[in-house]
Formats: C-alpha cells, sequence, structure tokens
C-alpha cells in the first residue's frame, strides 16, 4: 500500500507542477535554465499537432512521438517487471539520444524547436558574472 501511496503523492505534485508551468506559461523548463533544447524539446507541440491530425508537423517537431505515449502506458502497466520491457526501454533511450544528438547537430542554434534561448538563466548568470569581472 505504500508503493502505491507514494506513486499517488508523486502523480499529483507532477500535475500539478505541469499544471502551473501551463498557467504560467513559463515554458520548457530546461530551456529556460541552460538556453539549449532537452532531447524531449517538441514532443508537447508534436503530440497537439497529431491531435489536429497534421502528422508531417508532428514528425517535425519530435520524430519519435507516436512511441513515447505507448511505451509510458506500457510501463505505467507493467512497472517494468518484464525484462522485455526493461530492453525496450534501454533501446528507447539510446534511440532518443541519437535523435537529439542528430537534431542538434542538423537543425541547432536556428531551427525550432532546437533554437537556443539567449535570455535563459545560464546565459544572464554568466552576462552577470562577465560585467563583475571587466
Amino acid at each position: 500500500m505504500r508503493g502505491k501511496e507514494a506513486l499517488f503523492r508523486g502523480a499529483r505534485f507532477v500535475l500539478l507542477a505541469l499544471v502551473l508551468l501551463f498557467l504560467l506559461d513559463y515554458g520548457c523548463v530546461f530551456k529556460n535554465f541552460f538556453g539549449i533544447p532537452c532531447p524531449g524539446c517538441g514532443l508537447t507541440r508534436a503530440h497537439l499537432a497529431a491531435l489536429r491530425l497534421d502528422f508531417k508537423e508532428a514528425f517535425w517537431f519530435h520524430p519519435l512521438w507516436p512511441f513515447v505515449l505507448p511505451l509510458v502506458g506500457l510501463n505505467f502497466f507493467l512497472r517494468g517487471e518484464s525484462s522485455v520491457l526493461r530492453k525496450w526501454n534501454l533501446g528507447f533511450v539510446i534511440l532518443f539520444v541519437g535523435v537529439y544528438v542528430a537534431r542538434m547537430c542538423l537543425l541547432f542554434p536556428d531551427t525550432p524547436p532546437m533554437d537556443y534561448n539567449e535570455d535563459c538563466f545560464v546565459s544572464r548568470l554568466f552576462l552577470f558574472f562577465q560585467s563583475i569581472f571587466q
């Protein structure tokens, strides 16, 4: 019972955090902090495009969008008990990182969603320290 209670508590926290981020229109926390897109950059826009039946745009925003929700669902229901599922997870992580590297090499820093956020926290912090030491 404790495991389920902790799972639901964690899920409520994540849901609340996502709702707050959505309501505050903060965008991607990773990109706003570091300035570079995260590996999942474009997944939300890809799923929204797919809901509009615009699959070309969905694949543009993130080519792995069709695999994310089914894999999350399998992990939720099987809870990682299957060795086959663990292999699928590892393969997906490797593929996800590979796609991220390819997108960064081909699209970064000028092509959305793989563009650079010049107003990120790290950039502002760097400029702050640069102004102090000049």
